[in-house]
């Protein structure tokens, strides 16, 4: 049985065998926007600024079928080690047509929102990456004080 195509990209950081394992109009959904990102071109902007932000990455489990896989990663982030879990849908090609992605927990989803948007955002101009940086900055913080708060009031350690 072969690799999987999201299991080589995520080991190798290669772009283009990774493009050719997705539906030309392939839909990402992240775990920050309502809206999607569509396309092969959104696809590997987007995958080049995960692969280079992104430290070791394990995936600690998967299941599918002929529709659909889903992997559940832990992967380090600006020095701290995120969970999150990826739904891949296939189009009639057997091509990756549509890819959801959740974070775990809400803290993290913090880090990941301000580690990963503003690069993005810094390649439309530099402008509006450092905006994208003032405005996901605070986010990481907050999220990390609210889980402090609530754990402690919750009486968990």
């Amino acid at each position: 049985m072969s690799e999987h195509p999201f299991r080589t990209a995520w080991r190798t950081r290669e772009l283009d065998p990774w493009m050719q394992a997705l539906s030309p109009e392939v839909l990402l959904r992240s775990p920050v926007l309502r809206r999607p990102f569509t396309g092969r071109d959104a696809a590997r902007e987007l995958f080049s600024i995960l692969f280079d932000a992104f430290g070791a990455m394990q995936i600690t489990g998967e299941f599918g079928d002929d529709a659909s896989h889903t992997f559940f990663w832990r992967g380090e982030l600006a020095g701290r080690y995120i969970q999150g879990v990826d739904l891949l849908r296939y189009d009639a090609e057997g091509r990756i047509a549509e890819i959801s992605v959740m974070i775990r927990p809400l803290a993290d989803f913090g880090l990941f929102a301000s580690t990963i948007g503003p690069p993005l955002a810094a390649r439309r101009s530099a402008a509006r990456g450092m905006l994208l940086r003032l405005l996901a900055y605070p986010l990481n913080g907050i999220l990390l004080a609210a889980d402090a708060v609530a754990s402690r009031l919750l009486g968990l350690r």
